[in-house]
């Protein structure tokens, strides 16, 4: 059985199409488990309408996406635990296709791309820098959407979402497990999903509170060239960018936190700088 968990808060508009499309997969030995966070609208009348018996709803004060996960893992009763957004399809056959890559290559997890319609209509498949197969460690982690995991139960026993990070959860917990478990990645888009406000551009401060969490939580993160830490850096420089004309000290904080996670040389970062249009605002760094 798969324990789907869903986190969900004030969204009585399309939570009941997200869990349908949940109920709805071709695979139907499941239980889905809708943890909200302390909705106050709609949200719990909705759900306890739904008369299928796979359902369970479970309800915490307000706490967080992260905690929110993390209650509805310690619920699950699968053998194997997924997880889901209150705004996002799933395809038909998304577990389906998931589980038989488990059967096939067993890996511990396995996660899937993510569709998102542009406004002309076209569709983007992201992360495009991951291919099919198994992932390696310091591999770039970032754009693997929580909404696309599936993995077996031993995995999030051992590891929960850290509720401290403002964001990068779940690229944080894959960086954590992957020491461990295997990752395989399907080079498919299963899940339609929705465009979030919580941008690099509209959260730099998030951006960079976050990396400085990296920082404190996973040391060795900084001083490597692997594909992981210069998504970090190069993160860190568009967060100084947007924050530059708002907060001087933050801009050159996330500058220097960006050469140290990167290990980047001043010649190099000068370079990045230039090209990312900061230059001028943080010269007096490049020395």
């Amino acid at each position: 059985m798969v324990s789907v968990i869903i986190p969900t808060f004030n969204r009585e508009k399309t939570v009941l199409a997200s869990v349908k499309s949940v109920l709805d997969q071709t695979e139907s030995d499941l239980e889905v488990l809708i943890v909200d966070d302390g909705s106050t609208d709609r949200t719990a009348s909705l759900i306890q309408q739904i008369s299928d018996p796979r359902v369970k709803y479970i309800y915490q004060e307000n706490s967080g996406a992260c905690a929110a996960r993390n209650n509805g893992i310690h619920h699950a009763q699968g053998e194997y635990i997924a997880f889901h957004d209150s705004d996002d399809i799933w395809h038909p056959d998304k577990l389906e296709k998931q589980l038989k890559i488990i059967s096939q290559y067993d890996p511990d997890i396995v996660c899937c791309k993510l569709c998102y319609r542009n406004s002309d209509g076209t569709v983007e498949v992201t992360p495009p820098h991951l291919k099919e197969g198994f992932l390696k460690e310091g591999e770039n982690l970032f754009g693997i959407g929580t909404v696309s995991l599936l993995a077996k139960q031993k995995v999030f026993q051992q590891f929960e979402f850290d509720p401290e990070f403002p964001r990068y959860q779940e690229m944080e917990l894959l960086y954590r497990a992957i020491g461990k478990y295997s990752i395989y990645c399907i080079d498919e888009g299963l899940i339609d999903c929705t465009r979030s406000p919580d941008a690099i551009s509209a959260n730099p401060e998030k951006i960079y509170r976050a990396c400085l969490l990296l920082a404190q939580k996973h040391p060795e993160l900084q001083g490597q060239r692997s594909a992981l830490s210069r998504k970090i850096a190069w993160d860190l420089l568009q967060a100084a960018g947007e924050l530059r004309h708002e907060s001087k000290k933050t801009t050159y904080k996330s500058v220097k936190l960006a050469r140290a996670f990167y290990n980047a040389t001043p010649f190099f970062l000068r370079g990045v700088l230039i090209e990312a249009g900061l230059y001028d605002a943080v010269r007096r760094l490049i020395k």
